[in-house]
């Protein structure tokens, strides 16, 4: 049986990976605006070697509830308090970025 410090460290692990699944998908949305099934495909690829990493370093691949959860408020935590920002300044970069001739 592990320490509780594991325990707490591989939930706050998860947490963080949640913030960064999140990051993720609005950048999948931003480079995949027209080819909406090609960025879900990206997305998922890109999640399985985000995820699988840091659950074999954290819990050596041993899947729990309180992990899933742990993942599952992390992505709320961004949804709620970085995708305003994140999303905002994705718009101005994209704005940005058709001022150029032929990029989006």
């Amino acid at each position: 049986m592990e320490g509780i410090w594991w325990q707490v460290s591989a939930l706050m692990f998860l947490f963080l990976t949640g913030l960064g699944w999140g990051l993720l998908y609005d950048g999948c949305l931003f480079f995949f605006t027209r080819q909406r099934q090609v960025g879900d495909f990206f997305f998922w690829v890109l999640s399985i070697f985000l995820i699988f990493p840091v659950l074999l370093f954290t819990t050596r691949g041993e899947l729990r509830v309180s992990l899933g959860i742990s993942l599952l408020v992390g992505v709320a935590c961004y949804r709620w308090v970085f995708h305003p920002t994140i999303y905002l300044y994705l718009k101005l970069l994209k704005r940005k970025l058709r001022r150029r001739r032929g990029f989006f």
